[in-house]
């Protein structure tokens, strides 16, 4: 699955004076509400991923008028004066479904993600400590950036619960979902910290406050 050279990446780690906490995990095991509550606890400035993946397909952004042409009318949401939303639950159900059309999909969105995230670590340079929220942070080599990696577990099963649940999936969608990204098994161990997130209650507060002194 991944070469050698690859795997010695993942032990990457920023050396600067910044302390950047990259924060990771497999779909749905809960690296947004984990951030925000450091955020809260720490007020530690955030950098997500996502964010910028989304903002990527904004209407009428360049990256967006190659999906839409890529896809036409299959993933449009709504179209006023050429105002073209991309329907993303359609698009999502396309790039699942076909590797071709994923490795299609990231090949164009990651650098957008990439550059976002340099000009905001930039803004922040003058800050002691980030959060860094990456859900793809070992699959697309981001550990580099991060001094310390915090890798959010959740069973499986749980997974399988909150994915349907939140984004309404049918259960072989879901399971579609997290067969995209590499195995809970093989990150955790190039994380420096492993935070369990496996049941629907606080217990990983408790793991958090004792790791960050809150």
């Amino acid at each position: 699955m991944i070469d050698p050279k690859q795997t010695n990446n993942l032990f990457l780690r920023w050396k600067g004076k910044q302390r950047r906490i990259g924060i990771t995990g497999g779909i749905a095991s809960g690296k947004t509400i984990i951030g925000n509550f450091l955020f809260q606890a720490k007020q530690w400035p955030i950098l997500d991923a996502d964010l910028y993946a989304h903002e990527a397909l904004r209407a009428k952004s360049q990256i967006s008028k190659k999906v839409l042409l890529r896809y036409g009318k299959q993933i449009i949401q709504n179209s006023i004066k050429n105002d073209q939303t991309i329907d993303r639950k359609a698009l999502a159900k396309i790039v699942f479904e076909s590797d071709v059309e994923k490795k299609w999909l990231e090949k164009i969105i990651h650098p957008f993600v990439n550059k976002r995230i340099e000009e905001e670590l930039e803004k922040l340079k003058s800050k002691s400590v980030i959060i860094l929220i990456i859900p793809l942070l070992f699959e697309k080599n981001y550990t580099s950036l991060c001094s310390e990696i915090c890798y959010i577990h959740c069973s499986r099963s749980m997974q399988l619960k909150r994915l349907q649940s939140r984004d309404k999936l049918s259960f072989e969608e879901a399971n579609q979902r997290i067969d995209a990204q590499w195995t809970s098994s093989f990150k955790k161990q190039f994380a420096d910290y492993v935070i369990i997130n496996s049941n629907n209650d606080e217990t990983w507060k408790v793991q958090l406050k004792k790791l960050y002194n809150i």
